[in-house]
């Protein structure tokens, strides 16, 4: 068979069977082609058109190969008989040298041995071969070939990660920790002292792995002698579609484990377990138990239900509120429209505080403040004349102040009314002297990490809230659960509690300002922090405000606001009434203490050589234990 014939071959696949062997090979592909077409019907159109076009090419492949082995066997037998003839021919060793026009078109070859002769029809064999097949890839659909822009699948199993566990954890690196918290604000305080700290991303698919190879096949320890690659934020997280962010601490000092628990449903809230019997703390022969995360390992419970009391009480004002909430609006209304303004700074107050009202307000007059904006929710009519008396704006609504102690606060119920209009507000303690970025509530750093304040830790004396959707939900949720305050004694730790469901749930925005910050100074910075109060004091500081927190009593702010130099109330007008003052009543309130009350200058007074002062005290008494003093 020479390769014309052959290539007849390939050309006809579908001739009737003949009776010759290469019949049978055809009776074959008939055969095939035969009981193709019989489930045709039942089978996809480009499965019948890929298998059809697999059979054309074995068979075609097949008679091909055929006919290049007989041209061989013919040419080792046709160079026998050629080498007797050789000397006719001075130009070649061949047989009778054909006319000249003749030798110009076809080259002499004789002198080719038989396995070069081989090799160059192996060759050309290749190249035809190659074609057809660039050929019929051209003419296939395009989803019967891979494309060759898409990545190869990384199929190399890991020694860490297994088959187990791969349907959650794929792959691991590390991200500094300050790189990650600045370029991903999760609004909680960062802790000092993490410039050398790592955290951990852990990706559950292969897509969300870093694009560079290298990379990825180390996120997915690989090679165990290499460490876990470390990535800037950035990259790390560039593949991922979603982001799930864990805060962890080592609280009381805990052997701690952490459980990631994969093809389960989904769940925002973390468990803790503690090694603890019914009652107590931590008690490593116990076995692990389901336990509050306010249960500390000495066994103190920070969190845990009201009892009867408590809600009976947040009953009857919840009552009282919802009853004249639409009358309570009304009025409030019509005070916040006279303000003519969008931003409200709000303070709540009562008698027992009203001195340090009264020098919050002398103090911002001798800076030259504009105090228009500033509306105090007093709890007494005490209150109220003397804050109106040092020219604030007040609101009290009798029918829910009234019931409130003296000494107690209605912060809660100010804000979550003055939210609900509309108004965008600034909360303050009195215990202050005085373009954001896109956060739906700002709160000073507290500076304290016990756990009940976890993770937040805001300092409810001094925030800033936006008026919307989710802010109104928030306050009003608030106000339907103050039996949490009763119950815990204390506004800040419920009001974190809720700021960490309703971040989870409702994508509230909360932003923190660090205690480091020096715009934001507070309790932390004056009791702990000598150098950025000697600031303050020199008047070098860029702080925007001062927050007398964590004080025991309102005797020790006065007296550390009058040594700050920054008390502006004469002595006069301390602890006393309207009338105890002016000596008459019912005179006019509207900014008739001013004069008698606010001085131009601060009145200082030495107390305590260990507190900071604006000028030193060596003569003063300490009030802490270690007595070392300030200057």
């Amino acid at each position: 068979m020479d390769a014309s014939r052959a290539e007849r071959g390939v050309a006809r696949p579908r001739s009737r069977p003949s009776s010759t062997g290469s019949g049978n090979s055809n009776n074959l592909i008939h055969t095939a082609l035969h009981t193709t077409a019989k489930r045709s019907s039942s089978t996809p159109p480009l499965f019948r058109t890929v298998t059809w076009i697999l059979i054309v090419l074995c068979s075609s492949f097949l008679t091909f190969y055929l006919g290049i082995w007989a041209g061989l066997q013919a040419a080792k037998a046709g160079g026998a008989t050629a080498a007797a003839s050789t000397a006719e021919c001075p130009q070649c060793k061949c047989a009778p040298c054909p006319p000249p026009a003749e030798a110009k078109e076809k080259p002499c070859t004789s002198n080719v041995t038989p396995e070069e002769l081989q090799r160059k029809v192996e060759e050309r064999a290749k190249q035809k071969i190659d074609g057809e097949l660039e050929d019929l890839c051209k003419k296939l659909p395009q989803s019967a070939a891979a494309s060759p822009q898409q990545p190869a699948k990384r199929k190399k199993d890991s020694i860490l990660f297994s088959k187990s566990i791969s349907h959650f954890a794929r792959g691991l690196v590390r991200v500094g920790k300050d790189d990650l918290m600045n370029t991903f604000d999760f609004g909680v305080p960062p802790n000092a002292g993490s410039e050398e700290m790592d955290a951990l991303i852990l990706y559950n698919k292969e897509d969300a792995m870093p694009s560079d190879e290298d990379v990825a096949s180390a996120a997915r320890y690989n090679d165990p002698t290499k460490p876990l690659p470390k990535l800037s934020a950035k990259d790390a997280t560039e593949n991922c579609e979603s982001m799930n962010v864990v805060l962890i601490d080592n609280p009381s000092g805990m052997a701690q484990c952490f459980a990631l628990v994969g093809g389960q449903y989904q769940s925002y809230h973390v468990q803790r377990w503690m090694r603890r019997g019914d009652y107590g703390g931590l008690k490593a022969n116990m076995p692990l138990k389901l336990s509050s995360r306010g249960l500390t390992g000495a066994g103190r419970l920070e969190f845990y239900p009201p009892r009867e009391t408590h809600v009976k009480k947040h009953q009857e004002k919840l009552l009282t509120y919802l009853t004249n909430i639409s009358d309570i609006k009304s009025r409030l209304s019509k005070v916040l429209e006279k303000m003519n303004t969008k931003a409200v700074v709000v303070m709540t107050c009562n008698h027992g505080q009203s001195e340090l009202l009264m020098n919050f307000a002398c103090a911002a007059r001798s800076r030259g403040f504009d105090i228009s904006n500033v509306l105090v929710f007093p709890t007494d009519l005490e209150t109220k004349e003397l804050a109106e008396g040092v020219g604030l704006t007040t609101f009290y609504e009798e029918k829910m102040m009234a019931s409130i102690p003296k000494e107690g606060s209605s912060g809660v119920l100010c804000v979550q009314l003055v939210n609900e209009l509309g108004y965008d507000l600034l909360f303050s303690d009195v215990d202050m002297d005085k373009s954001l970025p896109e956060f739906d509530m700002y709160f000073q750093d507290d500076g304290s990490r016990q756990e009940r304040y976890a993770p937040y830790s805001a300092n409810t004396g001094f925030y800033f809230v936006r008026s919307n959707e989710k802010t109104k939900n928030f306050f009003r949720h608030f106000i339907y659960t103050s039996d949490l305050i009763y119950a815990w004694n204390s506004h800040q730790q419920a009001l974190i509690a809720m700021l960490s469901e309703h971040n989870s749930l409702m994508g509230l925005t909360v932003k923190i300002f660090a205690k480091e910050l020096e715009e934001f100074p507070g309790g932390l910075q004056f009791h702990r922090k000598v150098e950025p109060m000697k600031k303050i004091l020199a008047g070098e500081s860029n702080a925007y405000v001062f927050h007398m927190s964590w004080t025991n009593n309102k005797d020790n702010k006065v007296k550390f606001f009058q040594q700050m130099g920054e008390w502006y109330l004469n002595k006069q007008c301390i602890g006393k009434e309207m009338h105890e003052i002016t000596g008459e009543k019912g005179a006019s309130n509207e900014g008739a203490l001013v004069q008698q009350c606010c001085s131009a200058e601060p009145l200082i007074t030495c107390h305590y050589k260990d507190k900071p002062s604006k000028n030193p005290c060596p003569d003063a008494p300490c009030i802490d234990k270690k007595c070392k003093s300030f200057w």
